[in-house]
């Protein structure tokens, strides 16, 4: 094979690749949004319904939850652990969210929702109430998307009496 053929060869084969990995590289960002906001309404069902293990089983092995006044809780055995806690302290809690926004990176492997929470029946008498904002972040993990990390931040006023 002379050089030049094996150059227009070459070539053939590297253009092939490049259209092939600009068209792998395609991501339908709505359907990523939609996906997205499903993951975080199963959340909710799964946070009502009281079940630790099916919220903890959406975030990755790394995932990481923060909470106000803790160390970060690490993977999902630690997220279950937390919740489980979390729900005998606080037998009466309904919590509820809405998504404000998600943005998803071009790469269709990262996204971000933001959202507002409300949280009532909280404490062992079930009467306090809490209101915020919060920020989850997604990744693909083996093509599924799992929660990195979770964060949320109370907006209610602080009580001066307190």
């Amino acid at each position: 094979m002379s050089i030049i053929a094996l150059f227009y060869v070459s070539g053939a084969f590297a253009m092939t690749a490049f259209v092939h990995q600009a068209e792998k590289k395609q991501v339908d960002l709505k359907t990523e949004e939609k996906a997205i906001r499903s993951i975080s309404m199963k959340w909710l069902e799964l946070q009502k319904s009281h079940d630790a293990a099916g919220v903890a089983a959406l975030f990755a092995d790394d995932g990481v939850e923060y909470n106000i006044n803790q160390e970060p809780f690490v993977g999902p055995v630690a997220i279950q652990r937390w919740i489980t806690q979390n729900q005998k302290q606080n037998p009466k809690a309904v919590g509820n969210w809405t998504t404000d926004r998600v943005e998803i990176a071009a790469s269709g492997d990262l996204a971000i929702e933001y959202g507002s929470y409300t949280d009532t029946g909280l404490g062992l008498s079930g009467t306090e109430t809490d209101q915020g904002k919060y920020v989850t972040v997604y990744r693909k993990v083996n093509g599924t998307w799992k929660v990195a990390a979770d964060i949320g931040n109370s907006t209610k006023p602080k009580d001066a009496s307190k």
